[in-house]
């Protein structure tokens, strides 16, 4: 059995999921909430395996609620349920845990499937049908899982993306944060967010460094 917390302010939504996923035979609720104080609460009460998780919530965001569920002895697994398709708050919640992000318009199904998928750690990403990928942010197949089939002791390697790598390309012509934001029509902070999950998947603690390493994986 797959137990499962929602976090989500809107009544509606947050009671619709609950309905459906108890209506599956291995997903139970094991509780709902509507503020990040208050699932942080619950989740001390009634551990759950899988939390459902909106970004904007009343109080603390659905983000800080997620770095602070990581500093738990048993990390449940997280999965970021949302409106908006900012950039920014997806790398955040990314960086914060979270395991999966899609958009609440997503079909039961699919999420079912996902929830299913993901706590089984068979869930992969590029095997995904446009119909997956409607309703999954290209930006969270950042995701580990997504390099490929593990190597028995070997911890797999993460692939950088189309963007990330056009990213590199311009740390490696020297260019600044603020340059490649301006060339790639992004914000300054989200450009930072970009080179800091770049560091993080290549293993990297600097530009120079980011640059030699991403030379060797044949990505420049």
């Amino acid at each position: 059995m797959i137990h499962i917390g929602i976090a989500e302010d809107q009544a509606l939504i947050r009671e619709s999921l609950a309905i459906v996923l108890n209506l599956e035979p291995d997903l139970e609720v094991v509780w709902t909430s509507s503020t990040g104080e208050e699932a942080l609460a619950l989740m001390e009460q009634k551990p759950a395996d899988v939390v459902l998780m909106d970004l904007r919530l009343p109080g603390i965001d659905g983000v800080t609620t997620m770095r602070r569920m990581k500093s738990r002895p048993e990390l449940p697994l997280m999965i970021v349920l949302t409106t908006f398709h900012h950039e920014e708050w997806l790398i955040d919640a990314i960086h914060a845990g979270a395991a999966a992000c899609f958009m609440k318009e997503v079909p039961p199904d699919l999420l079912i499937t996902a929830i299913r998928e993901l706590k089984a750690g068979s869930w992969h990403p590029p095997l995904w049908t446009p119909e997956w990928r409607k309703y999954a942010p290209e930006i969270q197949f950042r995701s580990r899982l997504s390099a490929g089939p593990a190597v028995p002791g070997k911890e797999p390697e993460e692939v950088l993306t189309t963007r990330e790598v056009k990213i590199v390309q311009q740390l490696c012509a020297g260019a600044t944060n603020k340059e490649i934001a301006s060339e790639l029509y992004l914000s300054e902070g989200t450009v930072k967010n970009y080179v800091s999950l770049i560091y993080a998947k290549l293993g990297a603690r600097h530009r120079a460094e980011a640059i030699r390493l991403a030379r060797e994986r044949g990505y420049l």
